[in-house]
């Protein structure tokens, strides 16, 4: 984790009325279609006048053109009358139609399965990168899915039912707590919790004693955490920020971390910079800090000065092998070690005190 400090003037213009002129009166098609027949039709009078059967054309002639202007001033009364009762409509403020209700439905389905696969991937991407290479996980099948898309080994996978009804034989159970109501009881260890209502999910450690024993032995470990963490503060080679003191004392950091630190501090004087890599969703007295960056004070000959820690660190076997221990550069170009360990923190590991 490295550490570092992060109208013109526009020209003069005529205002345009906002109104918009009234566009010419445009007459009816009615009186208009009546004047072209009877224009027409005088104009064939005048050629036939003489003949009997120009009257008789005439006639019908003209008695066609009121059919058709008839029919015209009817169609066009509809048409009007539509368009006007559509309009009221609109005005009116009627609903669209029902099939947009089964618009609106599918786009909130697709908006919720968008959302709980990106609480999926969320929680996959976190137990991929935190939780320990070895631990056996129960997953339901849409977690397991994308647990293995972030790399985990399907050697690790165990696929859980719908209607399974308690814990699987595994270390690690993530799921919905909706679709499966004994999750707390059989594994009480909330080790992540990402997202939340009907698309939350838990990221849970399996205890065998249950959840009594479980409550027990964490009240144990957050006063073991706390006394070591008050003893590693009056160490004279342990350098803490207010902050840092503070979280040692509140028993927020992770017993392994408690014990590395006794351990280096008894070689080297150590500067803690900071402590990271809380669980999501978890109070920190329940899933405490489980990395810590740390630099040599004083002179500590750069990296090199370095070398011991991380070879202690390195060959370091179980419960207090370090999932990663690596050199960084700090702000200040000072060269840094980070330890961090893996989830889910194991409980009963400080016995009594730890030596300053």
């Amino acid at each position: 984790m490295p550490f570092t400090g992060s109208r013109d003037q526009q020209a003069d213009k005529p205002l345009r009325s906002a109104a918009t002129p009234a566009r010419p009166g445009v007459p009816p098609w009615g009186p208009v279609l009546a004047t072209t027949v009877r224009l027409w039709g005088a104009r064939r009078l005048h050629r036939l006048r003489r003949s009997r059967r120009a009257w008789l054309v005439a006639t019908c002639v003209l008695a066609v053109g009121a059919v058709a202007v008839v029919a015209v001033v009817q169609l066009t009364g509809t048409s009007s009358g539509q368009a006007a009762r559509v309009a009221a409509s609109g005005r009116a403020g009627q609903g669209p139609s029902p099939r947009s209700g089964s618009f609106r439905s599918a786009g909130t389905a697709t908006a919720a399965g968008a959302q709980a696969a990106a609480v999926r991937s969320q929680a996959a991407a976190w137990i991929a990168g935190q939780v320990g290479g070895g631990e056996t996980i129960a997953c339901d099948p849409s977690i397991c899915t994308a647990l293995s898309a972030h790399g985990v080994a399907s050697s690790r996978l165990l696929s859980l039912p719908p209607s399974a009804s308690g814990a699987p034989d595994a270390d690690i159970i993530a799921a919905s707590p909706a679709t499966h109501a004994w999750l707390s009881a059989d594994a009480p260890a909330l080790v992540a919790s990402v997202g939340s209502g009907a698309q939350l999910i838990e990221v849970r450690a399996v205890s065998p004693g249950g959840t009594t024993a479980y409550q027990a032995a964490l009240r144990s470990d957050l006063a073991d955490r706390r006394s070591a963490g008050a003893q590693l503060m009056h160490s004279r080679r342990i350098e803490v920020t207010a902050l840092g003191a503070g979280q040692l004392a509140a028993g927020e950091v992770d017993a392994r971390l408690l014990v590395m630190l006794a351990v280096l501090a008894s070689q080297h004087s150590w500067r803690v910079v900071a402590f990271g890599d809380a669980s999501p969703g978890v109070p920190l007295t329940e899933a405490p800090y489980r990395q810590v960056i740390m630099a040599t004070a004083g002179d500590g000959g750069g990296t090199a000065g370095l070398a011991p820690a991380l070879a202690v660190l390195r060959a370091q076997q179980g419960a207090y092998q370090p999932a990663q221990v690596t050199t960084v550069r700090l702000a200040g170009g000072q060269p840094g070690l980070l330890i961090d360990f893996a989830a889910p923190s194991p409980l009963g590991l400080l016995a009594g005190s730890i030596p300053g």
